[in-house]
């Protein structure tokens, strides 16, 4: 596996998904409340540890990788260890806002297949609240809403291992930082073997 190269083909597409539901909101009006960080307190967000390697990879490449796996592996906190909270309840931002996964990227307001196939709204409750939108009625024009389901089909066609074992996001980022660590010693300890088989090749007078 090319840990760099995958991870590199992730973040463009986490870029796109980014994108296209951040726009949606923008043209809806239906944007996220200002410093609001209470779906990342939410204890039951999972993803894929998959979708958790690029995070991984930059905290390897910082050397932080060894102190993450401790602090995942000693915590009692449920909800997400990369949340940073604000000075108020309720508020505050993501610790790593560029490496999030996906369905951090697609949460606020986003649509959804129903088991008929046919479009609804997902709404996150505070927004509804914020712009009093009683019972979830709304006027929004339903197909030009991002679907999740299509965006995580879209994860799946770059790696099937991305729709695979969703997790608890924290277990998923320790199973992320165990995969990274273990591809990358295992590449740096190759590479060495490598240079010290040349190093022992005789050389010609």
């Amino acid at each position: 596996m090319n840990i760099r190269e995958f991870s590199y083909n992730l973040l463009k597409l986490y870029q796109e998904m980014s994108d296209t539901f951040s726009s949606y909101q923008a043209s809806t009006g239906l944007s996220c409340l200002l410093s609001c960080g209470r779906c990342c307190l939410n204890p039951e967000i999972e993803t894929s540890p998959f979708e958790m390697i690029p995070l991984a990879l930059k905290l390897y490449e910082e050397g932080k990788h060894t102190e993450w796996i401790g602090n995942i592996q000693n915590t009692k906190q449920k909800h997400c260890l990369i949340y940073v909270p604000g000075q108020r309840e309720g508020e505050g931002k993501c610790g790593h806002y560029e490496m999030r996964p996906g369905i951090c990227r697609m949460f606020g307001v986003s649509g959804l297949y129903d088991k008929n196939h046919e479009v609804t709204l997902s709404i996150c409750k505070h927004i509804k609240e914020k712009y009093d939108l009683k019972g979830g009625s709304t006027s929004l024009d339903l197909e030009s809403t991002p679907i999740m389901q299509e965006w995580f089909f879209k994860l799946g066609t770059l790696d099937q291992k991305l729709l695979q074992e969703r997790l608890p996001i924290n277990e998923a980022l320790l199973k992320a930082l165990e995969k990274v660590a273990m591809v990358m010693d295992y590449s740096s300890l190759e590479n060495n073997d490598t240079t010290n088989c040349i190093k022992d090749i005789p050389r010609g007078e």
